[in-house]
């Protein structure tokens, strides 16, 4: 079952790339046992799966997914990338592309101990009386932190048809003591969200608070701001695993913690009604 999974999902890769010969001159894979590979016939190597998993940008666990489900959470040119020369043509260009550099290249010395998979929770305008929970896996590649969020909705929420699964990517910085997630949608490029998060207060945590902004997934687009959280889990869960758990969920529900609801629903920190605040973390 895996190696067909893995055929229809490399075919699906490649229909992106130009030839294959090209594909696996540039992944350094031998094009006889590749094609075995596009086959079904045989499995790669630990070390071949990650050379074309880096090669494409996606993850071990994902390209053995059912192909439906693996379809609805790629796009055709997922890439994320420094800013080079994008500001160039600004007043101060140049001096703002080295500060954007320098910002996420000194802000990934301290993001290790934020580094790994979460659950994360948030109250969702699009359903109400509900809470969203999604997967959120944290990275660092070449110095730059790297977010990828997993959410599902429902058929008439999806922002395109057949995406139930939503696919978000994003760039992770530390500033302040802070984690600050600035990301966007892979299959429908029509908004961007950004994230803040409370610092760990200790070593070692499970939880962290903070608050999110983004766009209503219905007809609306509404902005709205939610408070949110992230739940660190466990390592030995697979990603087809952790994606199983993701869902909407009512308020009262028993799958959702009672104190990942009082995060949620605190009062503001400040003395204004005006004034969206998230939990500290504690």
């Amino acid at each position: 079952m895996l190696e067909n999974n893995l055929a229809v999902n490399l075919k699906l890769l490649c229909s992106y790339n130009g030839s294959i010969a090209e594909t696996c001159r540039k992944m350094g894979i031998n094009r006889q046992q590749f094609s075995k590979y596009l086959k079904g016939s045989s499995m790669p190597s630990m070390q071949s799966l990650r050379k074309i998993c880096d090669f494409f940008g996606v993850e071990s666990e994902e390209v053995t997914l059912p192909p439906d489900q693996f379809k609805s959470l790629i796009s055709a040119r997922e890439r994320t990338k420094k800013p080079n020369s994008i500001l160039d043509n600004s007043p101060q260009g140049e001096r703002h592309t080295r500060l954007l550099e320098n910002m996420m290249l000194t802000s990934s010395k301290d993001l290790n101990q934020y580094l790994g998979d979460y659950y994360y929770y948030y109250m969702t305008p699009s359903y109400k009386g509900h809470i969203s929970k999604g997967f959120a896996r944290l990275s660092l590649k070449e110095g730059i932190g790297y977010s990828h969020f997993y959410e599902r909705t429902e058929p008439s929420q999806a922002m395109l048809d057949g995406y139930e699964i939503g696919k978000f990517v994003g760039i992770v910085f530390l500033l302040g003591e802070r984690l600050q997630i600035i990301d966007y949608g892979v299959h429908c490029q029509r908004a961007i969200s950004q994230t803040i998060l409370y610092g760990a207060t200790r070593g070692n945590f499970s939880m962290l608070s903070g608050i999110t902004l983004g766009i209503q997934g219905s007809s609306a687009r509404i902005p709205f701001s939610s408070r949110i959280v992230f739940e660190r889990i466990s390592e030995k869960l697979s990603v087809r695993q952790r994606i199983k758990g993701v869902g909407l969920f009512k308020m009262d529900s028993n799958e959702i913690s009672a104190s990942i609801k009082a995060r949620l629903e605190t009062p503001s920190s400040l003395d204004s009604p005006h004034i969206f605040t998230a939990s500290e973390n504690y």
